[in-house]
């Protein structure tokens, strides 16, 4: 519990020196600005001699979400009480009181903390001192509004920001946009999505904006999911617009909410009703600000990623067996055992060694959509003997259910037609016949838990991949009343959890911050297709619907900053065939799977194969082998404003899992072809000349100071020595992975052909005696149909000579030693799979 000290004024000593502010003025600040009560009761943020935010209050709506409802605010319907200052040992803290304006309605309590990591925090809390019921449809703890002065200040034209929407209208989770800041209202997402939210832009989850023209950025969202799916709103409307007197035009509306679905919550008298939590942040780059939000969310909701939680985890690696559909060249649907089994053994002895740990069984063993037992015409021996199988092989099993999709023929839907919500206008539209479960109802949570408890305990299997799991959050008319959609979600993800256990892995196919605390990973968007592209004639408007490589890259890239932090993301399959469904796509080369292999392992998030094991080639298997086992740490999107696929990707590193001390830089760079430049137009193309891209990439803008040794993965060239700016040239359709090290006075490892990060994992403490390089690696060995040579580079400085190599632990079945110039290169095959230490004597 945090210690506390009340004072009436600024404590002596912890105020700024120069705060620019008239002392009898409310105050609390960290390093990235100050809040301040104005003489209105509204709050303002400065930062760094701007003001960021003018005008701000919060606000309740009573009866209704939209116009019909009663609009309350703390600052502006009437001047709060503001509390005596409030500063706690680790975080400053403002508490505004509005006490009830007539006998109809709440008192409202709003919190502003100034958290010292760099972030501020917003909650709203109402308390109902009527003697009647209130019916409470949204809570805005962040709200302003130009019409009454209020404004979000960044640069000086809204229309060269950009803002970066994760989500949109609480609705359609898949949809991650990246707009102008003078987008106009999609008026098509807002007829259709509930909760009547009036913004421009509304993102669920939270939103970011970057001026490209300026150092100003925000970034705003959630810390609590509990009881709605929250939303950020904001507009620039030139007619409402405020000016800051340093002449920069403001957003004329910002309103962080979040709307209780489907119906208003009712409030009886004397209880109370306490807000999502809201992160804000202002700064110079947005990125700083998302990265900072997902460890916001961790902090809040006491989080630890699955391979955090227990030395030695890493990020699962696996395959599934519905391979990208049967329409598309995959299994989908059509499994039986045989084929499971065959894939089984391929991975055994192709990839296990690898990294590959998980081995997912998916749609298609089940007779109906809710009858959730195993067909004994494709899989005669059952469960339970299929996942003994997978383990004595060396994998763990996994598998795919859709427990919240109902067909109405399947036995469940006749004998409990009790058991299902009505669906509410956009279920009816997405959904389709299928019912939708009422997860409040005890009879349903007692059907879950026994379902999940026999998924774990008697079939035996150790991955959950729960699919369609957005139907159950279009139902209302709950068994249990007053409940939201999401706290009746909620309540069935925690049974499912709970029967799982802490040390299976969860994976949700739906929707994100509804299930962030409940599980171990989330998928960031769509199906993934084995298309490198959407067909780029094609109407621009419906990108958002797109599915294949590149579409996936696009909302995957914006959500970047939630793996390591606040889960395992889910980025969706590696595919090396092409589409079989349309003749008509250009069919996928090696050169494009690679470069996916490529993002897919600076995402950090899990490798996944979309190809029948089966059909794989020794070429495929080759790019999977070195992107594995996953590092587990995101690389940064360094382009995610100004592309809309970003090329420009940046990883610094210190190790793994078992990596070793050194530090050192990976920048991944990317020509994929057809993209978008967001600097001039958001929706300006940049055509595909099929050549390739020139890079120059200033380093010192990364950090990066001092010469560096520059070592690029897939070529395994050395390209000598940078510093300042790294130039280099990537083919068209392609990605490039360049290891920077800083340059030591002896002989250093600088990079190998084994694993993309070059040192993040299977590579253990290197060590220099003054003679001997010490490389601990562990080693898999290659098999007869897929060869593997291991290629180790170190790069000699002047003055030294290679003598000799030794090796002690797995023995080699070969091996050589070629100097070119100032590189020595190890090339070896090792006889079995474990550990080798590589001695290399000067």
């Amino acid at each position: 519990m945090r210690s506390l000290l009340l004072l009436s004024a600024l404590a002596p000593g912890c105020r700024p020196e120069d705060t620019g502010v008239a002392e009898r003025h409310l105050q609390t600040w960290n390093e990235q600005g100050r809040l301040v009560v104005e003489d209105d009761g509204t709050v303002s943020l400065r930062s760094h001699g701007e003001v960021v935010l003018q005008g701000l209050t919060a606000r309740v709506r009573l009866d209704d979400w939209g116009e019909d409802g009663r609009q309350i605010r703390v600052a502006g319907d009437a001047v709060p009480q503001w509390d005596e200052y409030v500063l706690y040992f680790d975080a400053p803290t403002l508490v505004a009181r509005l006490d009830p304006v007539d006998d109809d309605t709440p008192t409202l309590s709003w919190r502003l903390d100034a958290r010292s990591e760099g972030w501020f925090e917003a909650t709203l809390t109402l308390e109902n001192t009527t003697d009647h019921d209130l019916s409470v449809a949204k809570l805005s703890p962040l709200f302003l509004d130009g019409r009454d002065g209020g404004a979000l200040f960044l640069g000086p034209d809204p229309a060269t920001h950009r803002i970066l929407e994760d989500g949109a209208y609480a609705a359609l989770d898949f949809v991650v946009d990246l707009v102008p800041g003078d987008v106009a209202r999609n008026e098509g997402y807002a007829a259709v999505a509930p909760g009547a939210f009036e913004g421009a832009s509304v993102s669920s989850w939270n939103h970011a904006v970057q001026d490209l023209e300026s150092e100003h950025a925000w970034v705003a969202g959630a810390l609590t999911f509990a009881q709605t799916t929250p939303v950020v709103n904001l507009t620039y409307q030139a007619s409402r617009a405020q000016e800051s007197e340093d002449g920069r035009t403001g957003f004329s509306f910002l309103a962080a909410e979040g709307a209780y679905l489907p119906e208003p919550k009712v409030l009886a008298p004397g209880e109370t009703l306490t807000s999502e939590t809201f992160y804000f942040w202002t700064g110079a780059d947005a990125l700083d600000g998302l990265e900072l939000y997902a460890d916001a969310i961790a902090e809040s909701l006491d989080l630890t990623p699955w391979h955090k939680r227990v030395e030695g985890r890493r990020v699962p690696n696996g395959w599934n067996s519905w391979s990208g559909s049967s329409s598309t060249g995959g299994y989908g649907t059509d499994i039986d055992e045989q084929i499971i089994l065959t894939n089984l053994d391929v991975m055994a002895a192709e990839l296990r060694d690898w990294g590959v740990d998980w081995f997912q069984i998916d749609d298609g063993y089940q007779p109906t959509y809710g009858e959730w037992t195993w067909r004994a015409d494709r899989f005669p021996h059952g469960p339970a003997w299929l996942t003994e199988q997978i383990r004595a092989r060396g994998l763990t099993p996994g598998l795919w259910l859709a427990p919240f999709q109902v067909y109405p023929d399947a036995p469940i839907a006749t004998e409990h037609p009790d058991w299902f919500a009505d669906p509410v206008p956009l279920g009816e539209v997405m959904l389709g016949d299928s019912l939708i479960f009422d997860l409040t109802h005890p009879e349903v949570q007692a059907w879950l838990r026994d379902l999940f408890t026999t998924f774990r305990q008697e079939w035996g299997f150790d991955w959950l991949k729960l699919d369609f799991g957005y139907y159950a959050l279009f139902g209302s008319g709950f068994y249990q009343a007053n409940t939201t959609r999401e706290e009746a979600w909620r309540q069935g993800i925690g049974i499912i959890r709970e029967a799982l256990g802490e040390d299976a892995f969860f994976l949700l196919v739906g929707t994100l911050g509804t299930n962030f605390g409940l599980l171990d990973a989330g998928r960031l968007g769509l199906d993934a297709m084995p298309v490198w592209d959407w067909d780029p004639a094609q109407a621009w408007d419906d990108r958002m619907e797109q599915q294949g490589l590149k579409p996936t890259l696009r909302t995957a890239a914006r959500r970047y900053y939630f793996q390591d932090r606040v889960w395992v993301n889910h980025p969706d399959l590696i595919f090396f065939r092409s589409n079989t469904q349309d003749e008509s796509w250009p069919r996928l080369t090696l050169a494009e799977s690679q470069a996916w292999c490529q993002w897919v392992a600076l995402s950090g998030g899990i490798v996944k194969i979309g190809d029948r094991l089966v059909d794989l080639q020794p070429e495929h298997l080759d790019a999977l082998r070195r992107i594995l086992p996953a590092h587990g740490a995101p690389a940064r999107p360094l382009d995610l404003f100004t592309r809309e696929f970003p090329e420009r990707w940046h990883l610094h590193t210190q190790g793994g899992l078992d990596g070793f001390s050194e530090s050192w830089d990976l920048v991944g760079l990317f020509d994929w072809g057809f993209n978008v430049d967001q600097t001039e137009n958001p929706y300006a193309p940049v055509e595909d000349d099929g050549l390739p891209e020139a890079f120059s990439l200033d380093l010192a803008a990364l950090g990066i100071e001092g010469p560096r040794l520059a070592y690029e993965f897939w070529t395994q060239e050395f390209l000598g020595t940078v510093e300042g700016t790294l130039v280099y040239e990537v083919p068209s359709h392609s990605g490039r992975l360049i290891a920077l090290r800083p340059v030591q006075d002896h002989p250093q490892f600088l990079g190998w052909n084994r694993q993309i990060t070059m040192g993040g994992v299977l590579l253990g403490e290197v060590t220099w005696d003054g003679e001997v390089l010490a490389l601990p690696l562990h080693v898999a060995a290659p098999t007869e149909y897929a060869p593997f040579t291991y290629e180790i580079a170190v790069y000699v400085p002047e003055g030294f000579t290679f003598s000799s190599l030794g090796s002690t632990g797995v023995s080699l079945a070969s091996h050589e030693e070629v100097v070119e110039g100032e590189v020595l290169r190890v090339r070896f095959v090792p006889e079995v799979t474990g550990d080798l230490v590589l001695e290399i004597q000067f």
